[in-house]
């Protein structure tokens, strides 16, 4: 007999050579494993799809066109070789994070402008930063060594006191 959380894997796992692995709340970790293991499938293009994700886009330079002695910015248009498939899997790997995320947080992903950028903000909405988690924990001890009887005092009145 299979639990719900077990057939939810089930068909996580079912899914995962077709689309990339949805992202849950509190399971950040497993997610983002699952995510590198869809994207290192992707044989055509895994080592521009690895780059983009981990040393972020391709960085548009200057560069004097065939017919003029003046400098111009390159635009996709003009982009060969290795910088467009790098460019290429920059956009792809930006619709595949956008895919998998919850609704919730799409719009705090959605306005980044690279890869590298939008696994990093999930990383942080979904994991919390360190001084996120020392805040949380500060607190909650401080609600404990609220939580205490005094002297004499009836349970009773300690109920009261925090309900």
């Amino acid at each position: 007999m299979s639990t719900s959380k077990t057939y939810q894997q089930s068909l996580a796992d079912a899914g995962s050579e077709t689309r990339p692995p949805m992202l849950e709340r509190g399971s950040y970790i497993p997610w983002a494993s699952r995510f590198r293991r869809y994207i290192n499938r992707k044989r055509e293009n895994r080592k521009w799809l690895n780059k983009a994700l981990d040393e972020g886009p391709y960085q548009f330079e200057m560069f004097v066109p065939n017919d003029s002695t003046v400098l111009k910015l390159q635009t996709a248009e003009d982009l060969q070789g290795d910088a467009l498939l790098l460019y290429d899997a920059e956009m792809e790997l930006m619709n595949l994070i956008l895919l998998s995320i919850p609704n919730d947080i799409y719009n705090s992903v959605d306005a980044c402008t690279s890869a590298k950028d939008m696994w990093k903000r999930v990383e942080r909405l979904m994991r919390g930063t360190i001084q996120n988690k020392v805040d949380r924990e500060t607190r909650f001890t401080n609600e404990f060594d609220q939580f205490v009887a005094e002297p004499g005092e009836a349970l009773v009145s300690v109920y009261n006191r925090f309900a």
